[in-house]
Order: C-alpha cells, then structure tokens, then sequence
C-alpha cells in the first residue's frame, strides 16, 4: 500500500515522492528539493519542520517505553535500578537529539500521506507559496 511505501522510504531517508535522492542534506538539514523528481520537500512558507519536533518526542518515548519495558522484563526480578534510572536519563536526553533527522523525513512522508504531491510541487521554476493556499 501507499503507507507502507512511504513508510520504507522514511525509513531510508529518502524522497517521500519517488523514493530515490536522500532528503537529509546533512545532519539536521534538509536539500531544498528532490535531484530526482524535484519535489519541494519544505510544503509551506512557515516554519515546516516544527511539526517534527512533535514526530522526534513521540518516536523518541515510543522508543523509551519499548527498551525500558524490555530491560524491565528481560532482568526482572534483579533489576539494576541506578543503571535504569540514569540509563533512562541518558538516553531521553541522546534519542531525541540522534533521531532529529529521521524525524523530519517521517514527518514529510506522513504529510505526503496526508496530502499528496501536487504536480505543482515538483515543479522548480515555482517559487510562490499561492498554490498551497498559504
């Protein structure tokens, strides 16, 4: 289906549109448009990527509960808990830091989900904001 594709091309960092140039730049930056298909990857005039702030902190919970709850079952009931607590500390302060890339694909590829690529939007020599209604 068309969620799974963008799914598996979120999870390779690559265009949610055609699936073939990386959409990071480098870490935490984003290329403009796609080399392949010349899809605008940044949707709107006004701040687009705040949304993956809010896709960061649920992958990097999500990704908590999992490894906390399996660390819990998996050494129950010789559960080290100074190593869980600042273990835990550590990594909510790392994973949102590390993912902040992924975080702005997954949130690109659920818009594109959301709303799908207008031919407009693969279009380079369109530079205004009109057509997006914004």
């Amino acid at each position: 289906t068309n969620a799974l594709r963008l799914l598996w091309r979120a999870v390779r960092l690559r265009c949610p549109n055609c699936g073939k140039s990386r959409v990071a730049k480098s870490w935490g930056t984003v290329h403009t448009r796609c080399a392949t298909c010349h899809f605008r990857f940044e949707r709107s005039s006004d701040s687009y990527f705040t949304g993956a702030m809010f896709f960061n902190l649920i992958i990097a919970e999500f990704l908590f509960a999992v490894i906390m709850g399996t660390t819990l079952v998996l050494s129950w009931p010789d559960v080290n808990w100074d190593a869980l607590t600042y273990g835990a500390a550590l990594g909510m302060l790392v994973t949102p830091i590390a993912l902040y890339p992924v975080s702005k694909v997954v949130y690109l590829s659920i818009d594109v989900f959301m709303r799908p690529v207008r031919p407009e939007e693969c279009d380079p020599s369109n530079t205004n904001w009109t057509w997006l209604g914004v």
